[in-house]
């Protein structure tokens, strides 16, 4: 049976920064937190490791995932152009120094591989809220950050005890964060269209986006 490899050490240290990033970057799969939850993780562009994501979740294909990125200069390789009002929310929700639980679907950049987004035209991608998440991926770029549940059930996993086990197993490696996260979803909005619409209500209140946007 494959041993899941177990990181307890301090989570936010540089040396274990470096240790996740080099287990991501090898191709490997892990249970990793987040700020609202735990989640399951490997680097955007490596199709084998998407896709044991969706082994191990029993997640049906097709269905995307989110995209972590942990600076605006990422955006160029996963995103197709970004109009005016899309600039305001990531300036506004983003481009801080303790970003927003915000998640925005966008056009998806035609060199992004197709099995990141479920064959979709569109991706969603989020800024990182923890720092700690967003070191780590300034040295692996861009995460793919799925909740470290199985697919079709309503789990949200705020301590590494209440991922399932068969989660856990099926991980190459689990971060102990050993606290509670804040178990609040991002909010999701699909900026895609004419007009923006909301897919998934979260931390970030929606009629607030919309004054944002619009200045009202």
């Amino acid at each position: 049976m494959k041993k899941t490899y177990l990181i307890q050490e301090n989570f936010s240290d540089s040396s274990i920064s470096e240790k996740i990033s080099d287990l991501l970057i090898s191709g490997n799969v892990g249970v990793v937190p987040t700020a609202t939850i735990y989640g399951l993780s490997c680097v955007y562009d490596n199709e084998y490791a998407v896709k044991k994501i969706y082994s191990i979740k029993k997640r049906r294909s097709g269905t995307p995932f989110i995209v972590l990125v942990s600076s605006i200069s990422q955006l160029g390789t996963l995103a197709g152009e970004i109009n005016d009002p899309v600039k305001k929310l990531i300036r506004k929700y983003w481009d801080t120094k303790k970003p927003y639980p915000l998640t925005l679907i966008l056009a998806k950049n035609e060199s992004a591989g197709s099995f990141i987004t479920g064959g979709r035209s569109t991706i969603a991608i989020r800024m990182a809220v923890l720092r700690a998440i967003r070191d780590i991926i300034d040295c692996t770029g861009p995460i793919v950050s799925t909740s470290a549940t199985l697919s079709g059930t309503m789990l949200q996993p705020t301590t590494l005890d209440e991922v399932p086990l068969q989660i856990r197993q099926g991980a190459d490696f689990v971060v102990d964060y050993s606290s509670s996260l804040g178990g609040t979803e991002s909010t999701i909005v699909d900026l895609t269209g004419k007009k923006p619409v909301l897919l998934r209500q979260g931390g970030l209140d929606y009629e607030d986006i919309l004054r944002d946007l619009y200045d009202y």
